[in-house]
Formats: C-alpha cells, sequence, structure tokens
C-alpha cells in the first residue's frame, strides 16, 4: 500500500472527510492536488501539507457547475506535474432547499443537486479518463452513500429539530437518493467501458460521519448501525488507502461499502 510520490487528486477537499483524506494521504507521502470551490482554503490546506509533511500538495480552484473549470483544473495539474495517478471524487452539493420535503422540493434544487452531485462528477472522471488513457494507466475513486445502495430510513429523524426549516419536518431529500445512487452505477459504467485500458474505477460507500449532529438523531442513528455508533472521520482512511494504492490492482467496477453494519439488515 505504498503510494509515496503518486500524484492523488481530491475534488471536495474541505469537507469532514475531504480534509481528512487530504492529511491522511499526505501523511502517506503522497501529493494531493487539494480541489473546491473555496480556493483559499485549499490554499490553507496546501501548505500545511507541505510545511507538515514535506510533500508537494497543489491547491486548485473547481466548481462542478462549471465545466471549464473542472477543464482547467486538470489542466494545470498536469501543467505542474506531468501525470496524474489517482482521482478521488469526493464532492457533494447542498444548494438552496436542499432539505426541504418532497411535496414542496423544487425542479430547480432538484436538478442543481443532480448536476452538482452526478454531472460535476461524470465530467471530472472524463478529464481525469484523457490523462490516463495517454498515460497508460490510472485510477478512479467515486464517493457515494449509503442512500445510494438503500432506502433512506427516514424514521431516523423522527424528533429530530430541523434547522434548516424549522416548519417542515426534517427527512433525507430526493435529490440526495438520486444522484448517490447515480455515482454507483456511473463507476459500474466506466469500469465496463475503459475495460483493458489500464484504467480502474471504483466505489466507496460510507455511512454516517460524526459532525456535532443533533443528540436524537445520533441515538437514532447509532440504534440503527450493528456496531452501535456512527462513525469516526478517520475510518474510512483504510479503505481510501486500499483504493488508491496497488493494493487494490484486480479490482474495477466495485463498491466498497463502510457502514457499521448499516445496509447488513
Amino acid at each position: 500500500m505504498d503510494i509515496k510520490n503518486k500524484n492523488i487528486a481530491i475534488v471536495g477537499s474541505t469537507g469532514i472527510l475531504g480534509t481528512e483524506y487530504v492529511n491522511f494521504l499526505s501523511s502517506k507521502g503522497a501529493n494531493v492536488i487539494i480541489g473546491d470551490i473555496d480556493f483559499k482554503k485549499c490554499e490553507v490546506y496546501a501548505n500545511e501539507m507541505k510545511a507538515k509533511f514535506k510533500t508537494n500538495p497543489l491547491a486548485l480552484y473547481i466548481d462542478l457547475y462549471d465545466e471549464k473549470s473542472i477543464e482547467f483544473y486538470f489542466k494545470d495539474l498536469i501543467s505542474y506535474y506531468g501525470k496524474l495517478d489517482v482521482l478521488i471524487n469526493n464532492s457533494q452539493v447542498k444548494p438552496e432547499g436542499f432539505y426541504n420535503s418532497f411535496e414542496d422540493y423544487s425542479k430547480e434544487t432538484l436538478m442543481k443537486v443532480i448536476e452538482g452531485n452526478t454531472v460535476g462528477m461524470a465530467l471530472s472522471c472524463r478529464e481525469a479518463s484523457k490523462i490516463f488513457l495517454k498515460q497508460g494507466y490510472g485510477n478512479i475513486i467515486n464517493v457515494s452513500s449509503i442512500y445510494g445502495i438503500t432506502g433512506a430510513d427516514q424514521r431516523i429523524y423522527d424528533g429530530v429539530k430541523n434547522i434548516y426549516n424549522p416548519d417542515e419536518k426534517l427527512s433525507s431529500p430526493i435529490s440526495y437518493a438520486i444522484s448517490k445512487a447515480g455515482i454507483l452505477n456511473m463507476t459500474k459504467y466506466l469500469a465496463s467501458y475503459y475495460r483493458e485500458k489500464g484504467i480502474r474505477i471504483n466505489c466507496l460507500t460510507p455511512g454516517g460521519v460524526l459532525d456535532n449532529h443533533d443528540k436524537v438523531f445520533i441515538e437514532n442513528y447509532s440504534y440503527r448501525t450493528l456496531l452501535g455508533r456512527m462513525a469516526n472521520r478517520d475510518e474510512f482512511n483504510g479503505s481510501i488507502l486500499f483504493l488508491v494504492s496497488d493494493a487494490s490492482s484486480y479490482m474495477t467496477g466495485a463498491n466498497i461499502v463502510v457502514d457499521g453494519g448499516w445496509s447488513a439488515i
């Protein structure tokens, strides 16, 4: 699982798991291309990784709603490094109205989530694959969710305060389910499309991560898992390391589920 000096692009680098992956992969000696819409945060993390681990990170702006921005992201990283080893698609968008009830869900919000979570990811895969075809090798990891493989268990939101819309009962939105399920089949499609080209595409499906959640939600969620708790932010690092390294060299089109047993029953 040696990834020292590998160039690993992470799209969606400034969230709770994105920052964890940036730090963890940098600690293993990888040069991480830290990409997100908040460029200032990307720069801060890049400077931290360079000072902390003596790697050669690169901060780049990327907007998944802007096709040209996605193209420039990959052109700029190739101009800087000359090659790309791995792409991790870890982004997620939450536009206005994301947590609205299904009855009040607008087409605009639905399309924004689908565009950001699936179309933007597909375009990132497209640009990375152009690089990988020239190189003769490449590796893509798309990050989905347990709600991409199972129906949302809306019972866990019972009694949980809706901080986004106090007048409505909190629920997991339809846009999230559609987009995360799409990521899974996109992964399988691309794995088949790039068969025998030296390009591997796999998926990571994480369960819920502790992040200052409502106490009632934590209790409800924890009861639903076989391990009886939510994940800590570092508990997906082992799976990420396996997927980005040559240890997973005979894996493509697969989905690794790390959910504390959520989907087992």
